[in-house]
């Protein structure tokens, strides 16, 4: 398994060059993250993306090879609206923070 980590995206693990020795893409955005996984030559009906205990792992296997990626997820993130979408060779995930934890906007009035 794979953990990956900076120090401030909030995915917690090791370095960041493990990202980077597995091709992997985590980029923070104001809603959550997009992962990007390079899966070339492998079909969407031959990727399997799960989710167990904050642990998200993606695993292709086509007819002589396979891989495996894990990464785990900050807690922040909702579980419910992760979407995965394969196009031009690579994965891209969006984890979203669940709705109480995205920053709430106060009013400032005088």
């Amino acid at each position: 398994m794979a953990l990956l980590a900076t120090r401030d995206n909030g995915f917690r693990g090791l370095f960041p060059s493990v990202a980077q020795f597995y091709g992997l893409e985590i980029n923070k955005t104001e809603n959550g993250y997009t992962v990007e996984i390079p899966v070339a030559g492998y079909k969407p009906d031959q990727i399997d993306v799960t989710l167990d205990q904050n642990i998200l792992t993606v695993t292709g296997r086509a007819e002589k090879r396979q891989f495996t990626r894990s990464l785990l997820v900050p807690e922040e993130i909702d579980a419910d609206t992760i979407q995965a979408n394969v196009a031009d060779g690579m994965l891209t995930l969006q984890l979203s923070f669940h709705p109480k934890a995205q920053p709430k906007k106060i009013a400032v009035s005088y």
